[in-house]
């Protein structure tokens, strides 16, 4: 597992490292350049407590936890993001508000190629296909998102219960068991309708997939498997999921394509079949 993963899974550290943390993840272009001063005054916390964070993963120093840091990272992008939160002001020219928007998701994804563990996915594949019944909780954007995921789901056969409001959650913890599987996509991984769905998930033993930005979560924590998201975005503070939202998008997507690829003549003939049926509707008077 490379150091972005490691990173963002590991539950042992303490508020000043988690933020440390969140700082090194997000703005990985400046760290590049800094020494341990000057990443201590940006990240507002010490020279000390940047050592104990390189120590912790097993590094004797920064030095050579940028070496490594970067080395899986690949190069950066050339020039330097926006405000992921406020990518734009009142007075930025408008050519400037189209590119900082598109460069803060271009660079959500590829974060999120060098965090996304092969080994977690297939895992939450094989959790999402051996589910009598999918209960996928999501809230606000991320329901949006999790919406699409839910309907191509259903189209191929695979029973989905999209919980986005609390009667829906009311009835689908009723009906929760083995049989099912607990779907939780939420930036910040922490609610209080997330926190029933996987009381009642735990109470009746069924497994959990979190997508999170946050591992360290609730969520996170009680979650079987963690698909984790670059945490580039505050979580209520910011103008929209510029960042979050195509980054949910593609895990859903990842999600839904290893599953359709498991039984591929069958779902691909369907494609086939539809795409002949909408013609012939379309077609129509």
């Amino acid at each position: 597992m490379d150091l972005n993963c490691r990173m963002q899974r590991h539950t042992g550290l303490t508020q000043t490292e988690r933020h440390l943390r969140d700082y090194i993840l997000s703005y990985p272009d400046k760290v590049a350049q800094m020494n341990v001063r000057e990443l201590a005054q940006a990240s507002f916390t010490s020279p000390s407590a940047v050592i104990r964070f390189c120590q912790k993963f097993g590094y004797r120093g920064l030095k050579d936890f940028k070496a490594d840091l970067f080395r899986t990272s690949g190069p950066q992008p050339e020039g330097e993001l926006p405000d992921c939160n406020y990518p734009f002001a009142a007075d930025t020219p408008f050519d400037q508000v189209t590119d900082a928007v598109l460069m803060i998701e271009q660079e959500s994804l590829r974060r999120l190629r060098i965090s996304l563990d092969g080994q977690e996915v297939k895992r939450a594949v094989a959790l999402l296909l051996g589910a009598d019944c999918v209960d996928l909780c999501a809230l606000g954007t991320s329901g949006h998102m999790s919406a699409d995921f839910a309907f191509r789901m259903m189209k191929f056969g695979h029973r989905v219960n999209l919980i986005s409001d609390r009667m829906e959650l009311s009835y689908s913890a009723l009906q929760m068991d083995r049989r099912h599987c607990l779907l939780i996509v939420s930036y910040s991984g922490s609610n209080e309708q997330l926190r029933i769905s996987l009381r009642a998930a735990k109470e009746h033993g069924a497994p959990v997939i979190a997508v999170s930005a946050r591992p360290e979560s609730f969520a996170g924590m009680q979650a079987d498997c963690v698909l984790a998201l670059p945490p580039l975005e505050s979580n209520d503070d910011k103008i929209s999921t510029f960042a979050s939202a195509v980054a949910e998008k593609a895990v859903l997507d990842v999600l839904f394509a290893h599953i359709f690829q498991q039984d591929y003549d069958r779902n691909a003939a369907f494609v086939h079949a539809d795409a002949r049926r909408l013609e012939q509707v379309r077609l129509k008077p």
